[in-house]
């Protein structure tokens, strides 16, 4: 996934949050303001910067050296693209906190959430497989079908 599809997913999964009790506030994202919360594996989208010649890099860092000899690091980026649908809230009594993620990754723990069989427990696992994003949004819809009927989840 690169940032151009989560901001594209993100946009579908919206309108489909308040319908699962998710009331957090809605809002678009800013340039370089905002952080998504998810691991971006499409490595054109990854940021690049030089650094110095002795740095070795840590985590998921790539770190390469030039033909003009200079030393670059590539991360996996961790601020959406500006208009990325986010939802957020403050969290906390005596020091509240802003706690954000993209409407995708929210849309994507729900789905997981309302599908994980918790009676098994220390075999705890999900009761459907997700073999992609058809497959969670699927499942969104179908748990919003299931509770505009009345059914219990």
């Amino acid at each position: 996934m690169n940032l151009r599809i989560l901001k594209k997913l993100s946009k579908r999964a919206a309108p489909l949050l308040p319908l699962l009790d998710d009331h957090r506030m809605q809002f678009r994202s800013d340039r370089w303001d905002n952080y998504h919360g998810m691991v971006i594996r499409d490595r054109t989208c990854w940021d690049r910067s030089r650094c110095h010649p002795t740095y070795l890099g840590q985590g998921d860092q790539i770190v390469f050296d030039t033909r003009a000899g200079h030393r670059v690091v590539m991360r996996s980026p961790t601020h959406p693209l500006k208009g990325t649908i986010m939802v957020g809230a403050t969290s906390g009594y005596y020091e509240p906190e802003w706690d954000e993620e993209c409407a995708w990754s929210a849309l994507v723990s729900i789905v997981q959430n309302e599908t994980t069989d918790w009676s098994a427990y220390p075999e705890v696992g999900n009761s459907r497989q997700f073999s992609g994003v058809g497959d969670i949004l699927r499942a969104a819809h179908e748990l919003i079908a299931e509770r505009s009927q009345g059914t219990p989840v």
